[in-house]
């Protein structure tokens, strides 16, 4: 599975770059699209994002970026961290989390008996180097800021080449290694238990209920068809579940979206279609009435709903009701 990328971690890129319309047409990406805190990109966009970056800028932008970062960018997963008790917690929750951000790659916090290892364990189909640079450059500027008491990193490596890496060597107060085995920041075992200032336990056990509705509930394709699929549920029950409004809030063209649709293979009133048989069953399971079913779907009328629906089904709204009734 290649897996998909929030937006939320792209958004520091545009922030960082100087030409962002030579950007936008580079990557295939919106403003729109980006401004938007559901959607996801695949890999291989946040691959090109972070080159078009690094073209534009320099080799070792990451640490500019980590520098520039406020507080509370990366949304829920970042606020979980700050509000555990430790660094070895807010670590684990980091890793049980990242799919929220990212489930293109997997990171795993091992343990021996000295040291513990903040490892990349997959790496993503189209890397991009610079975002675990970034990572590792913020993990870094966290526990500076949050620690009780200061520790140092016993070395961070990347498996990627690098530049010169005494910039790197600066930043963490560590040795710095590109092209290693293992992408991995190093740090004493005895160092997981310092304490953070931001811990609050209250906090963490209500952002946590809510880190785990995003992880089940976060989308796992970042296709043109997906990102559609998804803007229609919002809009339909306003009667804007139209190719113009859709298009408008990915930052394309009537023309353009039509296009992408073309090239995954369907087409927008495909996808709209889907999206209403989808959710008229749902509303259907939840009671609610044939007429509101209609509004919510963006139909003109009631009966526009029962013909659509007999279609995508054989059965009538009421008939499908009462089959599911009969087999409770």
């Amino acid at each position: 599975m290649a897996g998909t990328v929030s937006t939320l971690l792209v958004r520091p890129v545009v922030a960082a770059l100087p030409r962002a319309d030579d950007f936008w047409r580079a990557t295939d990406l919106t403003p729109e699209l980006v401004a938007d805190s559901d959607a996801r990109l695949t890999p291989a966009q946040f691959c090109v994002a972070w080159a078009e970056l690094v073209r534009q800028t320099s080799r070792t932008v990451a640490l500019d970026i980590a520098a520039a970062t406020p507080p509370g960018a990366f949304g829920i997963v970042e606020y979980v961290c700050r509000s555990a008790p430790t660094v070895g917690e807010a670590l684990r929750q980091w890793v049980r989390y990242l799919n929220v951000l990212e489930d293109a790659v997997e990171v795993a916090l091992e343990i021996d008996d000295d040291h513990a290892y903040v490892r990349v364990t997959r790496e993503s189909e189209a890397p991009a180097p610079g975002a675990h640079e970034l990572c590792f450059a913020l993990v870094a500027k966290q526990a500076r800021e949050l620690a009780t008491v200061p520790f140092r990193f016993v070395r961070v490596e990347f498996s990627h080449k690098g530049p010169d890496a005494a910039a790197y060597r600066a930043w963490f107060d560590a040795p710095v290694t590109f092209g290693a085995p293992v992408t991995q920041l190093v740090l004493p075992r005895s160092a997981l238990q310092t304490s953070l200032v931001s811990s609050d336990p209250n906090l963490l056990a209500i952002l946590t209920r809510a880190a785990d509705e995003q992880a089940r509930q976060r989308p796992t394709d970042a296709s043109t068809t997906s990102q559609v699929a998804r803007v229609l549920r919002e809009v339909l029950r306003a009667d804007e579940g139209h190719v113009d409004v859709v298009a408008k809030r990915l930052g394309l063209t009537a023309r353009s979206l039509q296009r992408r649709l073309k090239d995954e293979n369907t087409s927008f009133a495909n996808v709209r279609e889907d999206v209403r048989r989808q959710l008229s069953r749902r509303y259907l399971d939840e009671g609610l009435s044939i007429a509101e079913i209609s509004f919510l779907l963006g139909f003109s009328e009631p009966s526009a709903f029962f013909r659509a629906f007999k279609r995508w089904t054989g059965l009538t709204p009421v008939e499908a009701r009462r089959s599911a009734a009969a087999v409770q």
